[in-house]
């Protein structure tokens, strides 16, 4: 890999992977099984690739970089199993992979949470996402409520699914080394969680609405839907990060019981 093309651009994000041990690990965790359709967003330069390969029955690469991508197409050519789509992740029609049973990727942390937005939209088309994430992004999936990880990705993973962090990795496996660490993490989807959330756009705004000023009570921060209507069995003195999905939960369905022209 001497060729210049095909060293990490800044403006994209890119580091790359390079321990054995650590791809083997990542790879052990993903558990490409022959049925399987596995779509991989920025493969790079094929470090997890080249185990996914000829693993399953096909693997879906998402590349935007068009040199390693042209790289990609070389190698993987003659191998009707694996499809390269030469496209950014976060304009791509998600319609164009989809359905998938697992998505795996080490994700650029400028765009981590645009990316973990799009895949929530698209959760009943995907089994399970296997990622690398930035550490301080990953104690967001899994934050307890009255913490400071704890937001609207916490709640909206809730919403689509189970998130666990399985290891973490130091940035001396990355070339170029990132100034932060960062965490490899597993997202179950399931299309039959909270489907009494049947209107998930609403309870989308009614998150981000209490989160948005977060250091508020909910009694302010809830105005722009509430008005200035008190809300049953809901202590409106609390902040948004008190509550825990369940109470998100609870409050949605109070909202859209009582309050049916707010939403």
């Amino acid at each position: 890999m001497n060729d210049k093309k095909l060293y990490p651009k800044k403006s994209l994000g890119q580091n790359f992977l390079q321990d054995p041990n650590i791809i083997r690990k990542i790879v052990d965790t993903v558990q490409p099984l022959p049925d399987e359709t596995i779509v991989e967003i920025g493969p790079g330069r094929g470090a997890i690739t080249s185990y996914l390969a000829g693993k399953c029955r096909e693997l879906i690469l998402i590349e935007f970089d068009q040199n390693l991508a042209d790289t990609l197409q070389k190698e993987y050519e003659t191998d009707r199993h694996v499809r390269i789509i030469r496209d950014d992740i976060l304009k791509t029609d998600w319609k164009e992979f989809l359905p998938a049973d697992k998505i795996v990727g080490n994700l650029p942390y400028n765009i981590s949470s645009q990316i973990l937005f799009t895949l929530y939209k698209h959760a009943m088309d995907v089994g399970e996402a296997v990622f690398m994430v930035q550490k301080e992004f990953a104690r967001r999936l899994v934050a307890e409520p009255s913490t400071k990880d704890y937001g609207i990705m916490t709640i909206l993973t809730r919403l689509y699914g189970q998130a666990e962090i399985l290891f973490h990795i130091p940035p001396t496996v990355f070339f170029p080394r990132p100034k932060v660490d960062s965490s490899v993490v597993r997202i179950r989807l399931d299309s039959d969680n909270n489907q009494d959330i049947d209107d998930k756009a609403f309870f989308h705004q009614l998150v981000r609405t209490a989160f948005n000023q977060r250091r508020k009570t909910l009694r302010n921060s809830l105005k722009k839907i509430t008005g200035d209507q008190s809300i049953p069995c809901m202590d409106l003195s609390l902040r948004a990060d008190a509550l825990t999905f369940e109470d998100f939960k609870r409050l949605y369905h109070i909202l859209k019981r009582d309050l049916p022209a707010s939403v």
